[in-house]
């Protein structure tokens, strides 16, 4: 960590104040708190110019009034509701030759914008080889391009992922050799057929942690004049801090498999009772990546690891404990209770535990459904779940320590009044009470969105 001299006596507001921001991935889990948290803190701010495309047959003028309408920015529209004017919907694609956006758009982040948040990315980890590239890595080629035609660029913050480098057992907070070559790796998709594809990332578990450390590489090693820092978050989960706590808005990550856990869908994990898992908030993510923009020094790359595992750990069985610690009152269905779970490192052990606990149940429950004359929907349930377990096995099932010391460092040498703006130092936070907020924060966000048992 190297301390913009400039900026060490300014507080974080303050270097926002009169800054225009670009934001790629603005309307994903972590870009919609980032941006919420720039407009309510940093009330100085001239516009944030953020890249969406259009979804579903939404446009991206509709996705913006959506936005602005979500939850997220229900404590900004009491304190300061004219800040959500300072969104400007740019259309653009990170997977389209210059970022798909148009002529005039361009001119403008070229002349106004000084500080990037490159947030989006691919979160699907078992994407085709070809079409992570095109979002993870092609796309932040693209991002790099475009910071090196502004005229006022101070920094380009890069959200990665801590499991970027996940055939380490420690990740520190530094730059790491790439997976290969990109020219070789180029040169070998040339050609290839599927099957030659899914043997060049080789040892990694998907093609999200191999793109994702390739796009690291590609930054570090063509950044040019441009100042790049890297902010790579472990598991990002609820918001932790104020009234908004709990607060989320997607089944990823560890959400899924703990609510299936909760309500008796899943009843066994690959991996071990005492395997690390590193779980951060999300608002402590958005607030680590405002910060290092506005007092990171502008030399080398700067990578900070908002993570958890080596100041305040959480293990695999802990996280289940205390997620299923309060019973959920909607359990009436045959399924066993909650309590009775296991995390066994033995595939054959999951396979046949999974098919008496999970499947024969699942298909139990949708015969009675149908003679009570109701669509049968528990099989369809598990088989997601389990899907989406087998995708989790490979981080289950390993155990990782992330060095959080730069990260831990920075939050300290912040001012008491900036530290209790932006927290990011995770060694305070209470796992258990965490994990209720968690709970609740499903119950209230995702669950009311779906009735497992109608």
């Amino acid at each position: 960590m190297v301390i913009n001299k400039e900026a060490e006596e300014q507080s974080v507001a303050d270097f926002y104040d009169g800054k225009s921001i670009f934001i790629t991935g603005g309307t994903g889990f972590l870009g919609k708190v980032l941006i919420a948290r720039l407009l309510l803190d940093c009330p100085k701010i001239k516009n944030i110019y953020l890249m969406a495309r259009g979804k579903r047959g939404v446009s991206v003028e509709k996705r913006i009034i959506e936005l602005r309408d979500n939850f997220v920015f229900s404590k900004l529209k009491i304190e300061n509701p004219e800040a959500l004017k300072k969104i400007v919907p740019i259309v653009g694609d990170i997977t389209t030759p210059g970022l798909g956006i148009s002529a005039d758009d361009e001119n403008e982040l070229i002349e106004k914008v000084s500080i990037v948040f490159h947030v989006a990315a691919t979160v699907k980890f078992n994407l085709p080889l070809r079409e992570a590239l095109k979002n993870n890595v092609e796309g932040t080629m693209q991002v790099l391009s475009l910071c090196k035609r502004m005229k006022n660029i101070q920094m380009l913050v890069h959200v990665s992922t801590a499991y970027a480098h996940c055939l380490k057992d420690v990740i520190e907070e530094k730059l790491y050799p790439p997976p290969m070559d990109f020219t070789d790796l180029y040169l070998q998709l040339k050609g290839a057929d599927d099957k030659d594809i899914s043997k060049i990332i080789g040892s990694w578990p998907n093609t999200y942690t191999f793109t994702k450390s390739l796009a690291e590489h590609y930054l570090a090693k063509n950044r040019g004049n441009i100042p790049v820092t890297i902010v790579r978050p472990s598991i990002v989960a609820p918001i932790e801090e104020g009234p908004l706590e709990g607060w989320l808005d997607n089944w990823y990550g560890a959400t899924g498999i703990l609510a299936a856990i909760d309500k008796g869908f899943l009843r066994i994990l690959m991996g071990s009772n005492q395997n690390l898992v590193d779980l951060i908030p999300v608002d402590y993510v958005a607030n680590l990546s405002i910060i290092v923009a506005a007092k990171e020094s502008h030399q080398d790359v700067a990578v900070y690891n908002s993570c958890s595992s080596s100041s305040n750990p959480l293990t695999l069985r802990q996280l289940i404990d205390f997620f299923i610690s309060k019973p959920d009152e909607k359990r009436d269905y045959i399924f066993l209770s909650n309590k009775v779970n296991f995390i066994t490192k033995y595939k054959w052990i999951v396979m046949l535990l999974s098919f008496v606990m999970s499947i024969i149940p699942a298909h139990i429950s949708d015969v009675l459904r149908r003679l009570q004359g109701k669509r049968p929907r528990y099989v369809n349930i598990v088989s997601r779940i389990l899907t989406n377990r087998e995708s989790l096995d490979f981080f289950t099932s390993h155990s990782w320590v992330f060095k959080n010391d730069e990260t831990r460092s920075l939050f300290s040498s912040l001012s008491p009044q900036d530290q209790q703006t932006f927290p990011c130092d995770p060694t305070t936070i209470s796992w258990p009470q965490y994990m209720a907020k968690y709970k609740d924060g499903v119950r209230r966000f995702l669950d009311s969105k779906i009735n497992y048992l109608d």
